[in-house]
């Protein structure tokens, strides 16, 4: 009797960086290693697979960095066992087109769209506002659950800032629905893999061949020549668009976690508020767990 596969339900938002976790399905790949993946678009982002987690609804969740570094710390029952995207994550800041802001400037008294606290739009937005010198408070959000309900919301002609992940958001910005007037990037890898430690505990190996599945995955896309047209076929995005964005960015395929990287996050979080204290090098292996 064949032994059975290793269920593991799995969180991550509907864009490209996550090609690789949809190949691997398509092509059965995660089967031949054992698991049955089921995956989740959540496409409110971080905070929401946040408490997907901490509610054993997902295994597994695919998180914005800095998000998942501050809620693992504030008491999700989860650990990072990967960096799933090594190089930065550049994030747009929009406004609507039907509003007068045109630069940053203009944005000086003006509330943020967020997904919802926690979130990578939420956690961005502190920080750009911190480098144009202002410190927001909770009345300086609007929760608007994801992408499409920010669109919806600035399209009233409410004056609100929202940051996005930027080539997710260009479709909108090239249709006229938005107009990005700043940019800022993290100056750490923009992605992780998190587990909850009761799968953890239950079952390590499948986490470790899941994770070698989408490492190969992601290593075979980079080598692909035609990858920025499929990118750009999947997910409505312009080709030359999608090129900008393949030719930035470096999947993980070496499995190592880079600790300094997540110490900055920490000190980065703690400087705008976002966490009681420093975090110490002594302190991450209660946030890492790398399978054996």
């Amino acid at each position: 009797m064949d032994n059975p596969l290793t269920l593991l339900r799995i969180a991550g938002v509907p864009e490209h960086f996550n090609l690789p976790w949809q190949l691997g399905l398509e092509r059965r790949a995660f089967v031949r290693a054992g698991v049955d993946l089921r995956w989740r678009t959540v496409p409110e982002g971080t905070g929401a697979m946040c408490e997907l987690l901490r509610k054993g609804k997902v295994d597994v969740a695919v998180l914005v960095t800095e998000g998942a570094v501050r809620d693992i710390i504030r008491g999700n029952p989860s650990r990072i066992v990967s960096h799933f995207v090594d190089s930065p994550l550049t994030w747009g800041v929009h406004v609507g087109v039907s509003t007068a802001m045109k630069t940053a400037a203009d944005l000086a008294q003006v509330p943020f769209a967020i997904s919802r606290f926690n979130s990578g739009s939420h956690l961005m937005a502190m920080l750009y506002a911190r480098e144009q010198g202002r410190t927001l408070t909770e009345k300086d959000f609007v929760v608007v659950n994801d992408l499409k309900g920010a669109v919806e919301r600035m399209s009233t002609g409410e004056p609100l800032a929202f940051l996005w992940e930027k080539w997710s958001t260009s479709p909108h910005v090239h249709s006229g629905a938005l107009r990005r007037v700043d940019e800022i990037s993290t100056t750490w890898p923009a992605f992780v893999v998190v587990v909850r430690n009761e799968v953890l505990a239950e079952h390590a190996k499948a986490v470790e061949r899941t994770l070698k599945v989408v490492r190969d995955q992601a290593q075979g896309l980079m080598q692909k020549k035609n990858a920025p047209a499929m990118v750009a076929q999947r997910y409505g995005l312009k080709v030359g668009d999608a090129e900008l964005w393949f030719n930035s960015v470096r999947w993980n395929v070496d499995g190592k976690v880079d600790a300094e990287a997540l110490s900055k996050v920490c000190n980065t979080l703690h400087g705008v508020a976002l966490l009681d204290g420093p975090v110490k090098a002594e302190d991450l292996p209660g946030l890492v767990l790398q399978p054996s």
